[in-house]
């Protein structure tokens, strides 16, 4: 019988590609669990997926929109809002799920083997498939408001949200690999994402931000994603600059970056946890 050995020295510092090829029909299946275990015993199901953000939007529409009135460019607040609010909920949604992926299956990855990556591609698939059912709700909305989905919305938007799972993924993988070690750092990262929010122009107009600050306050890469949305679906006008290549860069090292470190600390996960 032919015994292969696998030295540790000769791991990739990235997925195996091969393998998790092998194993594509168990991300469907982990997708799917992931998916049914989020609305089992909820007498809305899926509906919440819909009913939480609107939940949100009512809130901030009247708090941000009624009483402190804040500036939206002459746009209606609700819409508006809404138009950055699916894009970051979806950021934010996806570097949660992928940040506790592994630690949420401890029990099954510590008696079957299977590439670890598995699980952050099912959690992203996961927040995929909620924010698919918001963005139709988005667009039923803005035509409520008066605005109607173009071509651009249809064939950029699903692009745009594309990148924005990297954008979280790449993040997620990095508490992944560190959380094994530090499980505190997961409510501190849903501090951090929570304070990301008044940093990024969901709530106001980019326009408020001091003309002097606004390169630097570009380079969040979640800038670029919200102001398109707004500029696909509202047709507000949106002038590039600089920043956002040295934005996209960033994405692309926190996302490889993640990678490696992830691939690298998988095999401690057991130990750890």
């Amino acid at each position: 019988m032919d015994v292969k050995i696998i030295d540790a020295r000769d791991r990739s510092p990235f997925p195996p590609l091969d393998e998790l090829w092998r194993h594509r029909e168990l991300i469907w299946l982990f997708a799917k669990r992931y998916l049914a275990s989020r609305y089992r015993q909820m007498a809305l199901g899926t509906a919440w997926a819909v009913l939480e953000p609107l939940a949100q939007l009512a809130l901030m529409t009247v708090v941000f929109g009624f009483l402190l009135r804040v500036d939206t460019n002459e746009y209606p607040y609700a819409i508006y809002v809404f138009t950055a609010l699916i894009p970051w909920q979806h950021f934010t949604r996806t570097t949660l799920a992928v940040a506790g992926s592994l630690q949420e299956n401890i029990t099954l990855i510590s008696k079957v083997y299977f590439p670890r990556i598995v699980l952050p591609i099912a959690a992203v698939l996961r927040e995929l498939f909620d924010t698919a059912l918001q963005f139709g709700i988005l667009l039923l909305l803005a035509m409520a408001f008066g605005y109607y989905a173009s071509w651009k919305v249809l064939v950029l938007g699903p692009l745009v949200l594309l990148g924005i799972s990297l954008a979280g993924a790449g993040l997620g993988l990095w508490v992944a690999a560190v959380i094994v070690k530090f499980r505190d750092i997961r409510p501190v990262l849903g501090i951090v994402l929570q304070a990301g929010m008044y940093l990024s122009p969901v709530l106001y107009a980019a326009s408020v931000v001091p003309e002097r600050f606004r390169f630097f306050y570009q380079l969040n890469p979640m800038y670029w994603p919200l102001e398109t949305f707004r500029w696909l679906l509202l047709d507000q006008p949106m002038t590039l600059s600089m920043a956002l290549p040295i934005a996209l860069a960033l994405v692309a090292v926190v996302f490889v970056s993640g990678l490696v470190v992830f691939s690298l600390n998988e095999r401690k996960t057991v130990d750890v946890l």
